[in-house]
């Protein structure tokens, strides 16, 4: 019987000003559009005021909070309940790549800055991006527990 998983490393997201205030001008807008909808037509304004709680509620789900290693898997997780498990069997090659590929790639990006991107090869699923704060250290304890994990089996 296998060990069961534990934490060998943590790491927060790196977000850049530029998407934060990306983020911040969505939100004001739909917000600011509500208030003055509140003197033409409130069924309007009350849909604009869905639409940026929708848009607050959807933002706080998808952007990464923290990247974990455990002893068998990477897992990026997200807000609320939401998380992304990435096994170390299905990890062909994690690597440092262009801060371009945080905001154009052909993969799921999960990379919040330009600074610092890892990306990770997948054998049997798309790629991923993803940006942590610290990546020399992020990489050297990921590769650090691919080798122990695959040595294990």
């Amino acid at each position: 019987m296998r060990n069961p998983a534990y934490l060998v490393h943590e790491d927060t997201t790196r977000v850049d000003l530029l998407l934060k205030l990306i983020l911040a001008s969505i939100l004001a807008l739909t917000l600011v559009l509500g208030v003055w909808l509140l003197f033409e037509d409130i069924v309007a304004a009350l849909v604009m005021f869905a639409v940026t709680l929708f848009d607050a509620l959807l933002f706080r789900a998808i952007m990464p909070r923290r990247y974990q290693i455990y002893s068998d898997r990477v897992r990026i997780v997200l807000g609320g309940p939401f998380a992304l498990n990435i096994p170390f069997y299905d990890i062909r090659e994690a690597r440092p790549a262009s801060g371009g590929k945080a905001f154009a790639y052909w993969g799921v990006r999960f990379a919040t800055s330009t600074k610092g991107v890892v990306e990770i090869i997948r054998k049997k699923a798309f790629n991923v991006v993803i940006s942590p704060s610290d990546r020399d250290t992020f990489l050297e304890r990921l590769s650090q527990a691919i080798d122990r994990a695959r040595s294990l089996d």
